[in-house]
Parts: structure tokens; sequence; C-alpha cells
């Protein structure tokens, strides 16, 4: 059985050969399950990344989408 407390990291020599279209589809793949985690968990996200930003920085970067145009 292996041993799962120490994951080996996944070097780009250990990835196996695909054709071309092959590496678009699991691209597209990533892509779009990257998008989904991001939309799902975009509060938590958030309330992280102000979470570490010091208490004297006053700048305070808008909601996604709620944003004024730049015109």
């Amino acid at each position: 059985m292996p041993d799962v407390s120490r994951p080996n990291p996944l070097l780009p020599s250990d990835l196996p050969h695909l054709s071309d279209a092959a590496a678009v589809e699991v691209l597209d793949f990533i892509h779009e399950l990257l998008f989904r985690f991001e939309a799902h968990y975009a509060d938590q996200i958030r309330r992280h990344y102000d979470q570490q930003r010091p208490d004297d920085c006053n700048s305070q970067i808008p909601p996604i989408g709620h944003s004024k145009p730049p015109f």
C-alpha cells in the first residue's frame, strides 16, 4: 500500500505524452474546473485575502462585478 502521508511531487517529466488534441482537452478541463472553483468559493477566497492584508492598508479592492466602469 502506498504511503499517502507523504505525497510525491508531480514533475513535468512524470507527465504522460499526449496528442495535441488531448492536451487541449485536458487544459480546457482544468480551466473550467478552476473557473467553477473560483466562482463557488469566491467569497471565502476574498475573505481570506482580506484577512491577510495589513490593517494600515486603506485601499479596498472592490468586489468582482461591482466596480464602476472606467468611463
